[in-house]
C-alpha cells in the first residue's frame, strides 16, 4: 500500500510545470494545454507583465528576477518541469537581445541546479539555424547560420542549454507561427479586411508555418517522452509555403479579396532605417527594423518536421486553411478584428 501511494504521489509531483514566458502569445497557449492535460501550473513573470491573456486560469504566479539566480531558485521549487518560452523578439541592440535571450537563460540554468526540477523543454526558433539553401527543408543536423541579432542570440541560448544545462533538456525550433493571442500575424489579417496584401520583393520567397496548437502539441510530445532527452527539433506543418499562400488561406477565412502590392526591398530598408533612427526617441523596436529586413530578404526559410515525426511520433492536426480559420474565429470573437 505505502509502495502504491509512493507511486501516486510521484506521479502527481511530475506534473507540476513552471512556465516562463506564461503570458505570452505561445506561453499563454501552452499554459491552457497544460491545464487540460492536468498540469497544476506556475506561471514565471514580472512584476509588469500583462497578464490579459491568463485571466481567469486556474494557475499560480512567481514573479521572478530574471537578474536574480535566487529569485529563480525560489522560482523552480517544487517544480518537476521547466517550459522556457520567455525570449525577446525586438530589441534595441545587439547586447540587448543577448542579455535577454543568452543570459537569462544561463542564470536559469544556475537557478536549476539542486532545485527538483528534472527537465527543461527550451523554446528556441528557426532563426537560430538560419534561412535553407534552396528549397530542400532544413534539417536539424545542418549548419546553423543565424542572420539576425535574434537568431544569434538564440542559437548561443541554445549552447547554453547543451553545454550547462544540469538536467535533460529538449529544444525545439518553431518557423513562424500564427494563431490565438498572436499579435504580428494579426496585423496581415486586418490589412486583407482593408483588402491590401503588402509583399516585401518581386522574388518568390518560400517558408515553414505552424498553427500554435500544432506547436504546443510538439512541445508536450517532448516534454512527456521519457526515452527522448537531450535533443534538437524543428517544428511546423511538414508543407512549404510562399507567402501569398498564407494571404490566399486569409482571404478565404475572410471571404475578402485584396490587392497585392509587391515592395521593393530598397523600400523595406529605407522604412527600417526610418525606424532605427525613431527608436532612440521612442525607445522601442518597430517591427520592420534592419534585423527583421536582414531576415525578410532570404528567399528560404524551409525545415523539416523529419525527425520530430520519427522519434516523438508527431503528426501536426492543422493544414493552413483548419488553423487561418481557427485564428480569424478567435480574433472575431476576442474583438482584436
Amino acid at each position: 500500500m505505502t509502495k502504491i501511494l509512493n507511486n501516486c504521489l510521484s506521479m502527481l509531483m511530475k506534473k507540476k510545470a513552471l512556465v516562463t514566458g506564461a503570458n505570452g502569445f505561445v506561453g499563454s497557449n501552452l499554459v491552457r494545454a497544460l491545464l487540460k492535460k492536468g498540469y497544476e501550473v506556475t506561471c514565471m513573470i514580472r512584476r509588469t507583465s500583462d497578464l490579459s491573456s491568463l485571466e481567469d486560469l486556474p494557475v499560480s504566479f512567481k514573479y521572478a528576477d530574471y537578474r536574480s539566480i535566487p529569485s529563480l531558485h525560489d522560482a523552480c521549487k517544487d517544480q518537476k518541469i521547466i517550459f522556457h518560452i520567455a525570449a525577446k523578439v525586438r530589441e534595441l541592440t545587439e547586447k540587448r537581445y543577448f542579455d535577454a535571450n543568452v543570459e537569462v537563460t544561463r542564470n536559469l540554468l544556475e537557478a536549476v541546479k539542486g532545485s527538483s526540477i528534472e527537465k527543461l523543454i527550451f523554446l528556441s526558433t528557426q532563426a537560430a539555424a538560419g534561412p535553407s539553401a534552396g528549397l530542400e527543408p532544413k534539417k536539424e543536423t545542418c549548419v546553423c547560420n543565424p542572420v539576425s541579432y535574434y537568431g544569434k542570440s538564440k542559437l548561443e541560448a541554445e549552447r547554453v542549454v547543451r553545454e550547462e544545462c544540469p538536467v535533460p533538456w529538449i529544444i525545439i525550433r518553431p518557423p513562424s507561427v500564427y494563431g490565438s493571442y498572436d499579435r504580428d500575424f494579426l496585423k496581415y489579417f486586418k490589412l486583407v479586411k482593408n483588402h491590401l496584401a503588402p509583399l516585401v520583393g518581386f522574388k518568390k520567397n518560400y517558408l515553414s508555418l505552424v498553427y500554435v496548437e500544432d506547436l504546443v502539441r510538439l512541445i508536450l510530445l517532448a516534454a512527456e517522452n521519457g526515452e527522448v532527452k537531450n535533443q534538437i527539433f524543428f517544428a511546423g506543418d511538414g508543407n512549404i509555403y510562399k507567402f501569398e499562400d498564407f494571404i490566399v488561406a486569409v482571404e478565404k477565412a475572410m471571404g475578402k479579396k485584396v490587392i497585392k502590392l509587391h515592395i521593393p526591398i530598397f523600400l523595406s530598408y529605407l522604412l527600417a532605417l526610418f525606424n532605427e533612427g525613431m527608436k532612440y526617441f521612442t525607445k522601442k523596436q518597430a517591427i520592420i527594423n534592419m534585423q527583421k529586413v536582414k531576415e525578410m530578404r532570404q528567399c528560404y526559410w524551409l525545415c523539416s518536421i523529419e525527425k520530430a515525426h520519427e522519434l516523438l511520433d508527431y503528426q501536426p492536426h492543422y493544414s493552413l486553411q483548419e488553423g487561418v480559420s481557427k485564428t480569424y474565429t478567435w480574433y472575431k470573437e476576442h474583438k482584436w478584428l
